[in-house]
């Protein structure tokens, strides 16, 4: 939520205040009571979601893995290829040989999705040359590692990318949810409460008084920021 959104939903919960503490001034009138309540629930949800949607505008940059994470695919990864290169110096196999050439040092200094790229074909490599690979020690073990070190290392990197999608969905229902609220009190409430404005001139004041949003983050220095009725 930022600060424009803010000073609105600030606006609005002083405006069902208002109308709580004089509630008893429109207790027959039918729409203003609806009104009111339909009010009450949008400030409701909004609330969560201004929480929710604070939580998620910073989340995390997509792409980020733990350091542990990528340290240890590195290890099972480099463990792997060294096996491949010793079989593919062997048996003169020049792309093995360049698809098996790196070293943990390089695998950890690798950009996130390299790493998963080399990893997983290191992986696909070693399943088709196991029977091969098992005369270096190599087990299906060590695969399994291999394959679980990837999956963990593949889960971190999606995780950001949904962290993402759910601020965008947020963003999105809270936009939504400031509109409905907006339209209620400019084409319900507003216009309801100018049968007010005589009989009760301090409930329709106070209401009037309630509705200013200030946006007290868009204020400049020694300019006082000038209320507007949203």
């Amino acid at each position: 939520m930022n600060d424009k959104q803010r000073a609105r939903l600030t606006m609005m919960q002083a405006t069902l205040a208002v109308l709580d503490q004089h509630a008893d001034l429109y207790t027959t009138n039918k729409a203003l009571g609806k009104a009111r309540t339909d009010l009450a629930a949008l400030v409701q949800h909004l609330d969560p979601t201004a929480e929710t949607q604070q939580a998620a505008t910073n989340p995390q940059t997509a792409g980020a893995v733990k350091r542990a994470t990528k340290e240890h695919l590195a290890q099972r990864a480099a463990e792997v290829a060294a096996a491949l290169l010793a079989y593919a110096d062997e048996h003169n196999d020049i792309r093995l040989q360049t698809d098996a050439d790196y070293s943990e040092r390089q695998l950890q200094r690798a950009t996130d999705n390299d790493l998963a790229r080399i990893a997983k074909n290191l992986l696909d490599q070693a399943k088709e040359h196991l029977t091969a690979l098992q005369e270096q020690g190599v087990t299906q073990q060590e695969l399994t590692e291999l394959a679980d070190a990837l999956a963990a290392y593949q889960a971190e990197q999606t995780a950001p990318r949904l962290a993402t999608a759910s601020g965008k969905a947020h963003t999105k229902a809270l936009a939504t949810d400031l509109r409905q609220a907006t339209a209620l009190l400019r084409n319900r409430i507003d216009k309801f409460l100018i049968r007010y404005q005589r009989p009760e001139p301090q409930f329709h004041t106070a209401y009037q008084s309630a509705r200013q949003v200030i946006n007290t983050a868009a204020r400049s220095a020694g300019k006082p920021t000038k209320p507007v009725v949203s």
